[in-house]
């Protein structure tokens, strides 16, 4: 019969050592921290010979990690008869770390003297290393290996606390973005943007210190975090910074010189939380980018202010729309030939509570949310549709409706979809509309997008109008790429056109050029006979302005109508008379 393999014990005591030393490192010192006693688990993880740790004192295991603080506060708790309990990371024999659960119990004789102690540990290397692992993963930004926000947002509470807790110096928060990085990314692809989001971090990091704190926000947005330092030394690091970042960078087949736009605020000077230097900070962000980019900006109160006002006017613009604030009101387009049935734009008002009747100028200008603007777009678009059924209603004899058009409209294809999906509601036909774009339409990043959807209205028989023409970009490139029918001149060549040269050899150029390419032209902002009989001299199709009319309700709109005809009529009658 085959001998058991367990293991005799002659007592139970002597079982509980074989069981503890199976499976923890036990430890004896005396009380100046001499190794008396080692077991094998103590051996074997330290790589120690037992005969190398009796007799030398536990120091020879420092691994450097834990400060003299860390061991004081051990020895004096020990020292006192406590227990103590913790985590150490020890030095093996071959200079490798590992860390135990370490549990130390003190020894007291019979005099009530501590006289030794015993420390009963588990190795916990293991889960050391993951949780350094984990800690890696959520701390470290995966593409460029530097903090990531979680670690930059740790941080810089940990810095601000110990200024609340120390008053020290104070702490400067700097927000950084690539300068066009939008553009790099859509036309070089995401691969080289990637590449250049590395190339920034590593020349950000050869400017980190002591006192300078780097990390990857997101996107393309940096943070930088600046302590101890005055407004001189920061504006120093931040020159620095854009100078290392306009050095070339070579984006895949091509070599380009790139920028970045920097915004620093001052904690506690300029905010005196956490979140408010982080909205100061993109407060000065955001200034620098609108002031011409690669360039630093430091917060100035103001920028609040402003901030202010435009979080004012998108609540009151949210509130406005909901509640019906926003109305279309119609200036006439006279056609110079008098054959044609007036045309007309639908212009928008907002009906604003405390400050009454107010022109788009007067709002849009500071409005840059895409969204709002979007649903102000579709506002338009469907006020415009069931105006014109009504004007049916009516029997007033307009040829066509413009509706103009922001970027935020041609951002998707739902502005195009709802307006055939009106015209299949109401039975109105395309061709009784004009959609009138600016030149800001196609400095859009999506031009074959743009171009689709406008080529999508314009086979259905919708107008195509290019608004204040002349004081844009690329205005004759746009002409003859684009389904453009009708040029609109702008108002500011009309003013002075009975005194100006200049002005009167770019209008009659602009209608020449216009009637080369086959399109239609209408000047805005005619106010006088002069301009009208000059205007028509030139050969221009359309006039538009207060001479005419001003724009009026849609209650208002017949008076305008019988009006427009009187005017008309008598200009018919001096046309005869003066032939």
């Amino acid at each position: 019969m085959k001998k058991s393999s367990i293991r005799p014990f002659p007592s139970e005591m002597e079982f509980i050592r074989y069981a503890l030393d199976s499976a923890a490192i036990v430890a004896i010192t005396d009380v100046r921290g001499t190794i008396t006693f080692a077991n094998n688990k103590f051996c074997e993880i330290s790589g120690y010979a037992r005969n190398e740790l009796v007799g030398s004192n536990h120091r020879m295991l420092h691994s450097g990690i834990h400060d003299r603080k860390f061991f004081r506060q051990m020895y004096r708790q020990i020292a006192a008869g406590q227990v103590w309990q913790g985590e150490i990371c020890n030095r093996r024999k071959d200079g490798t770390h590992y860390w135990v659960d370490t549990t130390i119990v003190p020894h007291v004789n019979s005099a009530g003297k501590v006289d030794s102690y015993t420390a009963i540990r588990f190795d916990i290397t293991a889960r050391h290393s993951a949780d350094e692992k984990l800690r890696y993963i959520v701390n470290i930004d995966a593409l460029t290996g530097i903090a990531n926000r979680r670690r930059f947002q740790e941080y810089l509470e940990t810095v601000i606390a110990n200024h609340v807790a120390s008053d020290a110096s104070k702490v400067h928060l700097a927000l950084l973005d690539i300068d066009s990085f939008k553009e790099i990314n859509d036309t070089f692809g995401h691969d080289v943007g990637d590449d250049l989001l590395r190339v920034v971090s590593g020349r950000l990091c050869e400017l980190t210190s002591e006192d300078v704190f780097v990390a990857r926000l997101g996107g393309d947005e940096f943070g930088i975090v600046m302590t101890g330092l005055d407004d001189r030394q920061v504006h120093e690091i931040t020159g620095k910074v854009l100078s290392c970042l306009r050095q070339p960078v070579n984006l895949g087949p091509v070599v380009r010189r790139c920028s970045a736009s920097i915004g620093i605020a001052t904690f506690p000077d300029q905010a005196g939380s956490l979140d408010e230097l982080f909205k100061a900070s993109d407060l000065s962000l955001y200034r620098a980018k609108e002031l011409g980019r690669d360039r630093v900006q430091f917060f100035v109160p103001r920028l609040r202010e402003v901030a202010l006002r435009k979080s004012e006017l998108i609540h009151a613009f949210e509130t406005g729309l909901a509640q019906g604030q926003f109305r279309l009101f119609y200036q006439p387009i006279i056609a110079t030939n008098q054959l044609l049935d007036p045309a007309l734009e639908g212009l928008l008002r907002w009906e604003h509570p405390q400050h009454g009747h107010l022109a788009p100028g007067a709002f849009l200008s500071e409005m840059n949310d895409p969204g709002l603007m979007a649903a102000l777009g579709m506002f338009v678009l469907e006020q415009v549709f069931a105006d014109m059924q009504k004007m049916q209603e009516m029997s007033l004899p307009v040829r066509r409706v413009a509706i103009n058009v922001t970027n935020a409209d041609f951002r998707s294809d739902a502005f195009v979809d709802r307006f055939f999906e009106l015209v299949e509601e109401t039975g109105l036909p395309p061709q009784k509309f004009c959609i009138e774009v600016t030149e800001g339409v196609f400095l859009g990043r999506d031009f074959q997008q743009l171009e689709g959807r406008l080529h999508r209205l314009h086979s259905a028989g919708v107008e195509i109008a290019l608004d204040d023409f002349g004081t844009g970009f690329a205005s004759l490139s746009h002409l003859r790429h684009m389904p453009i029918d009708r040029v609109k001149i702008d108002r500011s060549f009309i003013s002075n056109l009975g005194t100006s040269s200049a002005d009167l050899a770019i209008v009659r150029g602009v209608i020449d050029i216009a009637h080369g390419m086959g399109k239609a032209v209408t000047a805005e902002g005619v106010e006088t006979e002069h301009q009208v009989e000059i205007l028509t001299q030139l050969g221009c199709d359309s006039l538009q302005g207060w001479y005419f009319a001003k724009a009026c309700n849609l209650l208002h709109l017949p008076f305008m109508m019988t009006s427009l005809k009187s005017y008309a009529r008598d200009r018919m009658q001096r046309h005869v008379a003066a032939s």
